[in-house]
């Protein structure tokens, strides 16, 4: 029987054993992680954790995030067009078709929060796949939209990311510097007291 958790871990075996791989596997996973519908269905934010981890060995910090953020920014531009291109029937399309309750989540969080909600939303794991495709979908501007991408990505990719990578420099240093650590920790418990307003916020109306 097939097991997911399985092929993630033959997978970071695999770039493990195959380093010059790690780069590409991390762009693999991030697009993977954001794009519409796939993202819905294979959770990759372990595995991004674990390849992160992984870089610090042959990546420098600023090509790490670089790549991240080149990954989850074109996953949700291309979820976007989709989104626009298949606006008239995205009803007919698996997975809305089976489960149509999560077309209709995407649709009330974007029609409430609108352009905020899309940089909050990015941070919010069980409806970031479905945002950018269903604010395509409802007509959002694409330039607005784009420049909300512009940092909500990058601040994905910093968070998702960076924590992991000097984890493991700690460990191949064999030294742990918290210096590093502080302003991050600060930023996402800051991040998380907002994605908490939201969420309660969308719930509870």
């Amino acid at each position: 029987m097939f097991e997911f958790n399985e092929v993630i871990l033959w997978l970071e075996l695999w770039l493990k054993n195959n380093p010059e791989w790690i780069a590409i596997g991390l762009f693999g996973t991030a697009f993977i992680e954001s794009f519409a519908l796939i993202g819905i269905v294979i959770p990759g934010v372990v595995l991004i954790g674990t390849i992160s981890a992984m870089a610090s060995s042959t990546l420098n910090v600023y090509e790490l995030v670089l790549i991240a953020y080149a990954a989850s920014f074109l996953a949700d531009i291309l979820s976007f067009l989709l989104g626009k291109g298949i606006s008239n029937s995205i009803d007919n399309y698996w997975p809305f078709y089976k489960y149509p309750n999560l077309l209709v989540q995407g649709r009330s969080f974007v029609k409430r929060f609108g352009i905020l909600g899309i940089f909050i939303g990015k941070f919010i794991g069980p409806i970031r796949p479905l945002l950018p495709l269903t604010a395509g979908s409802l007509g959002m501007n694409f330039k607005y939209f784009v420049i909300v991408e512009i940092f909500s990505s990058l601040l994905w990719a910093v968070i998702y990311t960076v924590p992991y990578y000097y984890a493991g420099k700690s460990v191949l240093d064999n030294q742990f510097n918290t210096a590093w650590l502080i302003p991050i920790i600060i930023g996402i418990v800051v991040l998380l007291f907002i994605v908490r307003y939201f969420k309660r916020k969308y719930i509870e109306e």
